[in-house]
């Protein structure tokens, strides 16, 4: 995993992970991002207002504006716990549980 540091317009400094290839994961839950060229935020720090499968939305969910890790952190308890609604259901199955945990290990590697 390969760590980069940005600095954002205010200069508030977060940090983005990356894989070997190059990927972006998710700040939230640690998904690899489907496109190399994918960032939840700019060189400047501006948020994409993209969503994430965990349902993060970057620029929404974060306030837009920084420090952006504490919202990350608020929000990774709460989807873990299934405490986000998820339309029809509370819970989230077991796979999906388990799938969180894969995202969020791969995440601190």
């Amino acid at each position: 995993m390969i760590k980069q540091t940005f600095q954002t317009y205010n200069g508030f400094q977060f940090e983005l992970i990356f894989d070997k290839h190059g990927y972006c994961l998710c700040p939230v839950c640690g998904e690899k991002a489907k496109n190399k060229d994918w960032r939840p935020y700019d060189e400047n720090g501006y948020p994409s207002y993209d969503i994430c499968a965990c349902g993060f939305e970057f620029g929404y969910d974060d306030g837009g504006e920084p420090p952006f890790d504490k919202s990350w952190e608020l929000y990774r308890e709460e989807w873990y716990k299934g405490e986000l609604d998820f339309g029809n259901s509370k819970s989230l199955p077991k796979k999906i549980k388990d799938q969180q945990l894969d995202q969020l290990l791969n995440s601190e590697k």
